[in-house]
């Protein structure tokens, strides 16, 4: 930093590279200012001519007023910058505060030390854009001028497990059920598809995730940003935001719920607050979440009703038998919402744990008489005749149903099952595959 008096043509040729620029600061009337969105509540304004940037992010309204964090930066020739990088300042702004905006700017001018430049000026014009363009929102569009939605890609498949790429699910189960395992095998998987993918932990910690990781995975473990959280989800969503942002990330994994909630998950306002957050953070997202002891604990996730309706997905979690040493786990998912798209048959997985390895591997929920009470009639019928063609009263017996329960099934469902000769029921060859 100089501690004589600056040189202003000397500056202006090292800001400008300009050699037939003129040598002493153009008048503010004259100089360009370009004001654009970033996106995510973040506006830039550039002074090319001043070699000046007004930059602000993490924009919010507190008690009716709109306060961001104000990054400036002047590349000028004496201007005080923080380690050469050309950052005079960076602090929160009340931008609705025309006291708090004059006190900025002669702040500004002081480290800018060029005593002819009017900084006052160049914050007020900013803070005006910045609440301008907050009040303006996003601009209304007329829906038949947007682009249809790609449904083909619209959803991530992990073994069976479908989940909207773009949109919030839930995995909701009792403690037990391997469900930060589960969303940690998910988390992998997408990753290992080149799905840049997060996961944020209010629970364990970056080290046990990282030996589940090698147990999963092995030495080729997958590229997973790990943010380990210690505040509810609605103080911690502008550093969330900002690293999905900057590192790209496309889906998160928020372990869990019950910890990122901040507040009593019944309360429909905690919920709402925790989507909120969400939406900002940005991405597809995968939510663990746990069930009360209710008998209808199977159907939603335990608290407010708007967990349930926030989610565009859900799927309850069971854990089966297993083992007597618990080396393997039998796990049922059943898909309780599904806003974009049909219901999707359960799934099973049975989970094995080694020495050194944990290994997910599909399996057949109806052999399993744990997690087969969970299905549907129907869904019992159709994993049964995969085998071949049966009597409607053997039909009954081995799922424990009534025959008039399996006939009745069977003419309803005229395009799943079919009446072949003697009687005996099969699956058509499209339910069968």
């Amino acid at each position: 930093m100089s501690n004589g008096p600056i040189d202003i043509e000397r500056a202006l040729e090292q800001a400008h590279a300009r050699a037939s620029h003129p040598k002493k600061l153009p008048a503010l009337a004259a100089v360009e200012r370009n004001f654009r969105a970033l996106g995510d509540d973040r506006y830039l304004m550039e002074v090319e001519d001043l070699a000046i940037t007004f930059e602000v992010d993490r924009l919010r309204r507190e008690r009716g007023e709109l306060t961001g964090e104000l990054t400036v930066g002047c590349r000028l020739p004496g201007a005080r910058t923080v380690n050469g990088n050309g950052t005079m300042s960076i602090a929160d702004l009340n931008f609705s505060s025309a006291q708090a905006r004059t006190t900025r700017a002669k702040h500004l001018a002081k480290l800018c030390s060029i005593p002819i430049l009017d900084m006052e000026v160049l914050v007020e014009e900013f803070c005006q854009r910045v609440l301008q363009a907050d009040r303006d929102g996003q601009p209304g569009v007329y829906l038949h001028t947007l682009s249809k939605p790609d449904r083909e890609n619209d959803n991530v498949e992990i073994h069976g497990l479908i989940l909207p790429k773009r949109h919030p699910s839930i995995i909701f189960g009792d403690g037990g059920s391997v469900k930060s395992y589960l969303g940690l095998y998910i988390a992998g998987t997408l990753a290992k598809e080149g799905i840049p993918t997060a996961l944020f932990d209010w629970e364990l910690a970056g080290e046990d995730h990282r030996d589940r990781l090698e147990r999963l995975f092995g030495n080729l473990m997958p590229r997973i940003l790990y943010v380990r959280c210690e505040r509810p989800l609605v103080h911690e969503m502008e550093r969330l935001r900002r690293m999905v942002r900057e590192k790209g990330i496309a889906y998160g994994i928020f372990d869990s719920v019950a910890y990122a909630c901040g507040g009593a998950p019944e309360s429909a306002e905690i919920a709402g607050a925790y989507f909120r957050a969400v939406r900002q953070i940005g991405g597809g997202s995968l939510h663990i979440a746990h069930v009360n002891k209710s008998e209808t604990s199977d159907q939603k996730p335990f608290g407010s009703i708007f967990w349930s309706n926030s989610a565009r997905s859900t799927w309850y979690a069971q854990r089966a038998e297993e083992t007597p040493d618990g080396s393997i786990i039998r796990l049922g998912l059943f898909n309780r919402k599904s806003n974009l798209g049909p219901l999707r048959p359960p799934l099973g997985y049975t989970v094995t744990f080694t020495e050194d390895q944990t290994v997910f591997r599909r399996s057949e929920i109806a052999e399993n008489p744990d997690l087969a009470g969970k299905l549907s009639v129907r869904q019992r019928m159709t994993s049964l005749l995969r085998k071949g063609a049966m009597p409607p009263d053997a039909i009954a017996e081995e799922i424990d149903a009534d025959v008039e329960t399996v006939k009745r099934t069977v003419r309803r469902y005229k395009n799943q099952f079919t009446v072949i000769d003697g009687g005996r029921i099969g699956l058509l060859e499209k339910s069968a595959s």
